[in-house]
């Protein structure tokens, strides 16, 4: 389920055999993003500004700082991304539910397609969990296409790009390593889960998703090609390993798969989220094992890998402020499943579309181009590009997502396994709704969870209910002690983390951690602090 979508971190490439990949066949379109119709042509005549005066001034090239520097571009703002990775390829696959990317007019950055997809939790056998086969095509993201598709926008709208790394922002000023620096109306903080300029107010707690991928050519593989495997939860590869058994229940892992060709496929094994995070070399010999045993894939060629510590969930930024939130930054991130992608393409047109229509837009740049990087002016752009960002809807949703995220850090393989044949039971509107942030209205959200207490297995109930108990005394506790704070209104945990006493957290924090240290054991300390881009499908 995860992440993809889009997910401190930031991304490891890492080879794990000296092959050049070679020549890729991909799928050809048309571009078709609306907001990037009106945009002028390659060659046309850019809008006259001062040098080193911008409307939006864009900290990081991902998918996310790209799609939004894209779309102001496309309304006519003056435009400056910098990024010192500006000319390199994004390094992680990424995959994407069709039915979220057409609307949005990308799906023709897509180069593979599954019609369907497939959930293993268990071999066949009496008293075996169902597995489950998904109706709703997938898709893996041509990640040079999409790159040079937003790359070409940027550069049709006029905006300029810049092979370097931004290291201050003072107001709305921001320097860059080689001693530079640019003026805007607005800063917008793209550099993914480093979250280098937006500020929060209570600690950043996540839980980590952690990958190891390979693309692999191998001679054949047993998987149809028109099927991808969501979740294979399996574990039955494990054997009398008693040490992986272990660490598999303090950190179980699926495998995911995209048969690509009847000789290329590309495999993840994935810790779908965990608190701390877990060892990527463990998930390297896991998938190792599984290909063997589960799989009979003996032989093959690393054509590409790579690993990945993905921050989920976790506490917002503080909204609104100065420095704006895009992607990862602004927890776009979804807080259950770690998908993004699509949910960052679909968000850059509504900030551009604020920014270029406010009315203090003319008033804030006058200021900035007298010198000024501070103002009224600037505030006003802010709070409307977070408003855009995060309306009332999406924060509702992102406070029912934590329920799923809290639960899941705590669960062992057979809760896993339980949980998701319960969430896979639910209507195909409620649980593509919820993957997809399109869970709006209270009123849904409710219905989904009496809807969902009837799916899950009967022997869940309990393990949930009493897993469930941080998160439960969260959502009942703590808007008493947020100044004006209810469950359904704007100021919810997520959203006003300035209000909440740190002891309050403090105490979720340790009543967590002790629920988790009963069912699994003390736990372990992290090897690294994560160093991977996220990784989004």
């Amino acid at each position: 389920m995860r992440r993809r979508h889009l997910v401190a971190a930031a991304t490891l490439l890492a080879a794990a055999a000296p092959l050049t990949p070679g020549p890729r066949t991909t799928l050809t379109g048309r571009p078709r993003l609306a907001a990037l119709k009106s945009a002028p042509a390659n060659g046309a005549a850019a809008p006259q500004h001062d040098d080193d005066v911008y409307d939006v001034a864009i900290c990081g090239a991902g998918p996310a700082g790209l799609a939004t520097a894209a779309e102001c571009a496309a309304r006519g703002l003056k435009v400056c991304v910098a990024d010192p990775a500006l000319g390199r390829d994004w390094p992680n696959n990424y995959g994407v539910w069709i039915d979220e990317v057409e609307p949005l007019g990308f799906d023709d950055c897509v180069d593979v397609v599954w019609t369907e997809s497939s959930v293993v939790f268990e071999d066949a056998a009496p008293g075996a969990l169902e597995n489950v086969t998904l109706q709703r095509p997938y898709g893996r993201v041509d990640r040079k296409r999409l790159k040079r598709r937003l790359v070409d926008a940027c550069a049709a709208g006029g905006a300029t790009l810049l092979t370097k790394r931004a290291v201050d922002v003072e107001g709305t000023a921001v320097e860059f390593d080689d001693g530079s620096s640019v003026r805007a109306c607005v800063v917008v903080d793209a550099t993914g889960f480093r979250r280098k300029f937006v500020k929060h107010d209570v600690a950043f707690d996540p839980g980590y998703q952690v990958t190891y991928g390979a693309l692999l050519k191998v001679e054949k593989h047993p998987f149809p090609l028109d099927k991808l495997v969501l979740m294979d939860y399996r574990d039955e590869y494990i054997g009398g390993d008693d040490e992986m058994r272990k660490r598999n229940e303090r950190f179980p892992t699926f495998m995911y798969v995209m048969p690509i060709s009847d000789t290329e496929i590309f495999f993840e094994e994935t810790v779908l989220v965990s608190r701390p995070g877990a060892d990527s070399a463990d998930l390297e010999a896991r998938l190792r094992k599984r290909l063997s045993v589960s799989y009979g894939i003996e032989h093959f060629e690393v054509l590409e890998s790579e690993r990945a510590a993905i921050p989920m969930g976790g506490m917002d930024p503080v909204v609104p402020q100065r420095v704006v939130g895009c992607g990862a930054t602004a927890s776009c991130v979804h807080p259950a499943s770690g998908y993004m992608v699509a949910r960052a393409l679909e968000v850059a047109p509504r900030v551009g579309a604020a920014l270029a229509a406010h009315p203090r837009l003319a008033e804030a740049r006058r200021v900035a181009a007298r010198g000024d990087t501070d103002g009224d002016a600037f505030d006003a752009l802010s709070e409307a590009a977070w408003a855009a960002t995060w309306p009332a809807d999406d924060r509702r949703q992102r406070d029912f997502m934590h329920f799923g995220f809290e639960l899941l850090c705590v669960l062992n393989p057979r809760e896993l396994r339980d949980f998701f044949t319960g969430f896979f039971r639910l209507p195909d509107a409620l649980w593509e709704h919820f993957l997809s942030w399109r869970l709006s209205g209270a009123g849904h959200v409710w219905m989904g969870g009496l809807v969902w207490w009837a799916c899950i297995p009967k022997r869940f109930m309990a393990p949930m209910l009493l897993n469930s108990l941080p998160h439960l005394l969260d959502k009942l506790v703590g808007p008493f002690l947020s100044r004006g704070g209810d469950l359904i209104g704007p100021h919810t945990p997520y959203t006003e983390a300035r209000w909440r006493p740190d002891a309050y957290y403090a105490y979720l924090a340790d009543l967590r951690a002790g629920l988790a240290a009963a069912r699994k054991g003390p736990a372990a300390e992290p090897a690294a602090e994560p160093v991977a881009e996220p990784v989004s499908r």
